[in-house]
C-alpha cells in the first residue's frame, strides 16, 4: 500500500463508521427487534375440541402482513376460540412493546384479552382488551438476553348463524423506541 492511499483508507473508515456508528439512524434501527408468535389454543371454552398441541408461527419471523405467521381455524356459529400470543425481544437493546390488536365485529366478538396463557375463562388474569384494541396496549421489556416473554391469550366468538364468513385479526408490534421496527401475526377465522 502506498504511502498517499493510506490517508484515504483512514479518512474513508473514518467516514464509514461515523455513518453507521452507535449513535446514528442505522445503528439505532438494527438495535430494536420486536418479535410477536402466535399459536392457536383450540375451540369451546376449554379448548377441547381441538386439543393442543398447536405449532407456533412466528419465532424468528419479522414482516408486517402476517406471511408465515397467520393462524386460520373454522369454527361453527356461537363457537368461541382461543389464540395464544407471545411478545418478546430479539433485541440487546431494553424497549417497550406497543401492541395494536383488531377490534372484532359483530360477526366475530372479542370475548377478552388476557395477560397469560389461558385455556378457559378466568377473571383474575389482567384484562388488556380495551388497550388492545385501541392500540395502547404497552409491554416493557427488557434485552433478549434476560428471555423475558409476555403471553397473551385473545379469546373470540362468532355470534352468528351465516356460514362462510371471515374475519382477519392483524395483531402488530412495534418497538416504541424505534417505531419503524414492527411485526405482524395473522389470527384468520372462517364460520362454517
Amino acid at each position: 500500500m502506498s504511502r498517499r492511499s493510506l490517508p484515504l483508507l483512514v479518512a474513508g473508515t473514518l467516514i464509514a463508521s461515523l455513518i453507521t456508528g452507535p449513535g446514528s439512524a442505522t445503528a439505532r434501527q438494527a438495535s430494536y427487534r420486536p418479535d410477536a408468535w402466535i399459536k392457536l389454543c383450540g375451540l369451546s371454552t376449554g379448548c377441547t375440541i381441538d386439543p393442543l398441541p398447536h405449532p407456533w408461527l412466528g419465532d424468528d419471523v419479522y414482516n408486517r402482513t402476517g406471511a408465515r405467521q397467520k393462524i386460520a381455524v373454522r369454527l361453527d356459529d356461537g363457537e368461541d376460540v382461543r389464540f395464544w400470543i407471545t411478545l418478546q425481544n430479539d433485541s440487546e437493546q431494553k424497549d417497550t412493546i406497543v401492541v395494536s390488536g383488531c377490534r372484532g365485529n359483530n360477526l366475530f366478538v372479542i370475548i377478552a384479552v388476557k395477560v397469560g396463557f389461558l385455556t378457559r375463562p378466568d377473571w383474575r388474569p389482567r384484562d388488556v382488551t380495551a388497550a388492545f384494541k385501541n392500540g395502547t396496549l404497552t409491554f416493557p421489556i427488557p434485552a433478549a438476553s434476560e428471555g423475558k416473554k409476555i403471553p397473551l391469550t385473545l379469546a373470540f366468538i362468532a355470534p352468528t348463524t351465516a356460514e362462510g364468513v371471515n374475519y382477519r385479526c392483524p395483531i402488530t408490534i412495534r418497538s416504541q423506541a424505534d417505531p419503524s421496527r414492527l411485526d405482524t401475526i395473522v389470527a384468520i377465522m372462517t364460520t362454517y
